[in-house]
């Protein structure tokens, strides 16, 4: 058979005649391979160096200048306080640190006047974060600390289905990038186990690229980030620090698919919960940095629906309100019981109020709670939680709470805070699940 253009190979590919498998620089002297391989591992070292300083540009960028892209909640917060701040030099300060629920639901624009007894007129924000629980709020004070931002008064929420749990937001999954180095050493006393929280926080570090992208993308291209993954809340922020989501028209209708959210969250929280001794700690550390800064401080719960108040279970609700009122006693702090204010028709979801209902709190709250708190008035608040008398009559010896390690029956073995069911106070321990 005669040889055409092409000749097959012994493994039965075509290659034209006349070609061979010989390597493509067969032909080249060896003074030009060496300029190729100096050439290919120029390129590489220059990717190397480029990659390396992207992520070194990224890593000093979040943890200085832009802590937006980091933690974009608190960096845009911290820029629209500042703002309100140097607008209005003279005005005290009022800082309120809490979860979504204050998030949506106070709203400082709403609120009527407040005035010191000196006549001044406080300028009210709302520091708030999704999902902060007791450790959240205290790495906020000291952020806002270390800021150079010292607020004369201070309103802590307080969830009470978060008072179980042994992890924060800033603790747990993608919660531990947001945090700077001087987090990480502050939660050495809170974390479970300190040197696996160090040890993924450094991970993130060493590709911030990858730790942020989710936050990259929700900033500058959010149509391409899924809707579950969105993270874009605090582009609703206003000018107060109030998450400004929905309309003034929006139909006052239990959400359905809200609710089932609410109570996949919440509702084992409510049926087993014990006080977990890392959110005590944070708690009273968080007051004990007001006392030493000289910051009057007040805890509250903010409102809450029928239907989510059902699910508080007998004992649990006899625990949380023993454990507040002898924190309310102990350290000298009124605790505000607010989850029977507002009426169900506020809520989409039982717990997080609509705009309509965050507008009518926000009336309501500031003159009758936060307006004694600026007066420094605070034993008028109306809460069966205010302080107590320094000892119960039959404690003269015994200041402490009787504690307990117990944990959950469906869970392993966790260390947790117990307060004795024969010490609660029936005058003050109110059943949230009417």
């Amino acid at each position: 058979m005669m040889l055409k253009e092409e000749s097959f190979l012994a493994n039965g590919r075509r290659q034209p005649a006349g070609k061979s498998d010989q390597p493509a620089d067969a032909g080249r002297s060896p003074s030009s391979r060496k300029r190729l391989a100096a050439h290919t591992r120029t390129c590489l070292l220059w990717a190397l160096a480029l990659f390396a300083a992207g992520q070194g540009a990224v890593l000093i960028a979040t943890q200085s200048f832009w802590p937006h892209l980091r933690d974009p909640e608190f960096g845009y917060k911290l820029n629209a306080l500042r703002q309100r701040l140097a607008e209005e030099p003279d005005r005290p300060l009022l800082v309120l640190l809490g979860t979504s629920r204050t998030g949506q639901g106070v709203r400082p624009s709403a609120m009527p006047d407040l005035r010191t007894p000196d006549g001044r007129k406080p300028l009210v924000f709302n520091f708030s974060q999704v999902g902060s629980g007791a450790l959240a709020e205290l790495v906020t004070l000291r952020r806002l600390l270390d800021a150079g931002i010292h607020p004369d008064w201070l309103a802590v929420e307080i969830l009470p289905a978060l008072l179980g749990r042994g992890v924060d937001v800033f603790d747990a999954g993608s919660g531990i990038c947001r945090l700077n180095w001087n987090d990480v050493r502050q939660l050495d006393r809170y974390a479970a186990d300190p040197i696996t929280l160090k040890r993924r926080w450094l991970k993130d570090q060493l590709s911030p690229w990858h730790a942020h992208r989710f936050s990259f993308m929700n900033h500058y291209a959010s149509d391409c980030v899924p809707w579950r993954l969105r993270l874009d809340h605090w582009k609703q922020l206003d000018r107060w620090g109030w998450s400004d989501i929905g309309s003034d028209s929006q139909p006052l209708v239990l959400v359905p698919a809200a609710l089932e959210v609410t109570r996949s969250t919440y509702f084992d929280d409510l049926q087993h919960l014990q006080i977990a001794p890392m959110q005590d700690r944070a708690l009273r550390d968080l007051l004990a940095i007001c006392r030493q800064a000289g910051i009057p401080a007040l805890l509250y719960l903010m409102p809450e629906g029928t239907i989510f108040r059902s699910w508080y279970a007998p004992a649990v609700n006899a625990c949380i309100n023993d454990y507040l009122t002898r924190l309310s006693r102990e350290l000298n702090v009124p605790v505000v019981d607010l989850r029977m204010w507002m009426e169900d028709k506020y809520f989409g979801d039982s717990h997080h109020l609509y705009r309509m209902g965050a507008s009518l709190f926000s009336r309501r709250f500031a003159p009758e709670v936060l307006g004694c708190l600026v007066q420094g008035k605070l034993e008028a608040l109306p809460s069966l939680m205010a302080p107590l008398p320094p000892t119960y009559p039959q404690e003269q010896h015994d200041r402490t709470p009787a504690m307990t390690l117990k944990s959950r029956p469906d869970q392993p073995a966790s260390p947790t805070l117990s307060i004795g069911r024969n010490k609660v106070n029936p005058s003050r321990a109110g059943n949230a699940a009417e």
